[in-house]
């Protein structure tokens, strides 16, 4: 394939010197070309129009194939960055996006590894070019309005790379594959979140499977409300769903299936083992009360400094204020009284809580304690578990199709890249072109030559008298 690539520039060369050897001949000539005579020349030329034409067509031919078959042989990579932070200089995740990564060491070490190329990195990237569209833009950097951001982006792959054993077009796949997973790996959303994982399940306690299900359901609850922000009204091909509706199912189970599930374990006492639980809620109730009592203590110091402002301090304080109207009103700012008013409140409300969930672990420890413990409702728990783990399987897989179609139709897939195959018409224009020259420069030359030929024997006649009068004067001495 290099002997085809090194078809146009011989072609080019070749081109050069006939333009060369025109322009020589013009400049000797142009003193001594009789009008007539050229006319002449110009005559004995449409006796060769044949040969010109049978040439001119074969130039025509040959370039336009050699064109053709290096644009396809090496063809240029476009990569499109068609998501909305691309516009403003940003990953998907609002990080700096940079050009460099695209042909960076480690990218280029994993397109060798990957293709079992027969060259290093730095033998790599000297065949590989990367270029924009506004790179020939003349850009006025001292005014902001003028700076562009480019979304598209040009990889070229030299045939050089053939003395390797592979061809552009594999290394440009290869890159393409290599730069796209590393690209959604390390600037996408991360979407691991939405795969979950119940080993801890095993063995563990019946009344902590409640709290581990609703963890991992939250994870999922979690990561749909921005998706539902920017396209509320999206919806996945198949199951018809969409993250508003998805989230209400996820809502249903945490509120209904698991307090249903959380309801039956605590009726029936069930427990792995009844004394460690027991143990284990005693002394969660005492870290519970010591938190208590700190919330309770802030909350009394807040309501002691209240009492102690005076009471006209403490009745209102109002500053002159315009609304968004211009209208002038009188408005009631907060003083410090008010803010320990509601510190006070927040203090109280969480003592409150607190005493909540130490009630919760004192009836949960009883009714561990006081179960018979039977294998009926432990087989019914289990079975159970197993369901609400088949559900929240289901909806993480829902969750990921949806977001999944999202990502891959409102993004489409982040990144497009393609192959920029050559256009035949413009070829066979580039072509039609270098063919006039050709024409040109050997119909001139045609021309030229007899003109030329009658040029240079005029040079060698007094070259030969000069020889024979030498020679005459040799004899007669």
């Amino acid at each position: 394939m290099l002997l085809i690539h090194a078809i146009m520039p011989l072609l080019a060369l070749y081109l050069a010197v006939l333009c060369l050897t025109l322009v020589f001949r013009l400049f000797i000539l142009k003193a001594k070309l009789p009008a007539l005579g050229l006319r002449g020349g110009l005559g004995r030329l449409s006796e060769k129009r044949r040969r010109l034409a049978a040439l001119g067509a074969l130039f025509f031919l040959v370039c336009i194939a050699a064109q053709m078959t290096e644009g396809l042989y090496a063809p240029d990579m476009l990569m499109v960055f068609n998501y909305e932070e691309a516009a403003r200089g940003q990953n998907p995740n609002v990080t700096r996006f940079n050009e460099s990564d695209i042909l960076s060491d480690h990218i280029l070490e994993q397109v060798i590894q990957r293709g079992d190329l027969k060259l290093s990195t730095e033998q790599l990237s000297e065949c590989l070019t990367l270029s924009t569209p506004l790179d020939e833009e003349k850009l006025d950097v001292t005014q902001a309005s003028a700076l562009k951001i480019s979304t598209e982006y040009r990889v070229r792959c030299s045939e050089r790379v053939s003395l390797y054993r592979t061809t552009p077009r594999r290394v440009l796949n290869l890159l393409a594959d290599v730069y796209w997973e590393s690209f959604v790996r390390n600037y996408a959303e991360n979407d691991s979140v939405l795969d979950l994982s119940f080993q801890e399940l095993e063995g563990m306690e019946y009344l902590d499977v409640r709290d581990f299900l609703e963890m991992q359901a939250r994870k999922l609850q979690n990561y749909l409300p921005a998706y539902n922000s920017e396209s509320g009204s999206f919806r996945a091909a198949e199951s018809g769903e969409t993250f508003a509706s998805l989230s209400r199912k996820i809502d249903n189970f945490i509120n209904i299936e698991l307090e249903r599930y959380e309801a039956f374990a605590l009726e029936n006492g069930l427990s792995r083992n009844k004394t460690t639980y027991q143990s284990r809620m005693q002394y969660a109730n005492r870290l519970l009360e010591t938190d208590q009592r700190k919330n309770l203590a802030a909350h009394d110091v807040r309501i002691e400094a209240i009492q102690m402002y005076d009471a006209f301090m403490t009745s209102f304080v109002l500053i002159p204020t315009y609304d968004v109207e211009d209208e002038f009103y009188m408005s009631r700012t907060k003083v410090g009284v008010d803010y320990f008013a509601d510190e006070a409140k927040e203090q109280l409300a969480a003592a409150t809580r607190l005493g909540e969930e130490m009630e919760h672990n004192a009836y949960a420890s009883t009714q561990v304690g006081g179960a018979a413990g039977g294998a009926s409702p432990r087989d019914l728990a289990d079975q159970r578990i197993a369901e609400l783990t088949a559900e929240l399987t289901r909806l993480s897989a829902q969750c990921r199709e949806l977001c999944g179609s999202y990502v891959k139709e409102k993004r489409d897939g982040y990144i497009q890249m393609s192959f920029l195959t050559p256009s035949l018409s413009g070829e066979a224009l580039r072509a039609l072109v270098l063919t006039g020259l050709f024409a040109a420069a050997w119909g001139g030359n045609a021309v030229l030559e007899p003109f030329y030929r009658e040029y240079r024997d005029s040079l060698s006649v007094p070259e030969k008298k000069g020889r024979k009068e030498k020679a005459r004067k040799g004899d007669g001495a």
